[in-house]
């Protein structure tokens, strides 16, 4: 099994990317922390020749991306060239829109369907979709758990970006999904989870209750390529990322 690479979803240091400079400033900080790929997602919009340029001054890969719902659907062929020029092939989605939240399985099947075309679509670029699930997705939709009826129901070439605080929120452990979906995750988002006058608040890795130990673990089996640091939260973002990043690096 191939060691999985550790890194940071720059979601959490969004405040500080304001244009190409602070850009590149965030990857290099981000690389002296010791990470390994980053997510690209949040803050100001960098063009594609910017973000190569980037990324190879800092020997600093993105694994993957979120994009806007609308491109993926509007603007499929320039997003993927974009993502072509700076190395990165796979392009995420963060969030089910909401006009697809209605409760309804019908609902759901049609994004479904958006995601199946759309990895037909990527297959001539060598590129996939992947989806980024919430807690929502654990609820039912006509007496069926959304996410598995996702899974069940997508291309094996669609991949997912499984959120380890969300599917404990959802009620599930994070492992029983990971496994689930071998193969299928090229990028994990790894954040921990704890209760707090019980209500469930993010944590830094290894400040929480989730057994990243076994995650890991069970990540390597289901030949997950990457490992995100995320925290869509923190009073302060390097601090977090630093934290948890050392974490990793005793555990990993």
């Amino acid at each position: 099994m191939e060691k999985i690479k550790i890194g940071v979803q720059l979601y959490t240091l969004r405040k500080y990317i304001k244009d190409a400079k602070s850009l590149a400033e965030v990857f290099k900080r981000c690389k002296t922390l010791g990470a390994e790929v980053v997510q690209l997602s949040g803050g100001a919009s960098v063009k594609s020749a910017e973000l190569k340029r980037i990324s190879e001054d800092n020997a600093l890969p993105i694994c993957i991306t979120h994009s806007p719902y609308k491109r993926i659907v509007d603007d499929l062929n320039r997003l993927a060239e974009e993502h072509l020029e700076f190395n990165c092939k796979n392009i995420g989605i963060g969030m089910m829109p909401q006009a697809f939240r209605t409760g309804k399985l019908d609902d759901i099947s049609r994004f479904v369907e958006m995601l199946n075309i759309t990895a037909e679509k990527l297959k001539p670029y060598g590129m996939t979709i992947a989806y980024h699930n919430h807690d929502f997705e654990f609820k039912k939709a006509d007496e069926k758990i959304i996410f598995d009826y996702m899974i069940e129901n997508t291309l094996h070439e669609v991949q997912f970006i499984p959120d380890t605080f969300w599917i404990k929120v959802g009620g599930y452990e994070p492992q029983c999904y990971i496994e689930r979906l071998k193969d299928r995750i090229n990028t994990l988002h790894l954040k921990d989870y704890k209760k707090t006058f019980c209500l469930p608040v993010f944590r830094s890795i290894g400040k929480g209750n989730l057994n990243f130990d076994d995650i890991l673990a069970c990540a390597e089996k289901a030949n997950v390529q990457n490992a995100v640091f995320e925290l869509d939260i923190s009073p302060n973002p390097y601090k977090s990322v630093e934290f948890s990043l050392n974490y990793l690096k005793k555990i990993y």
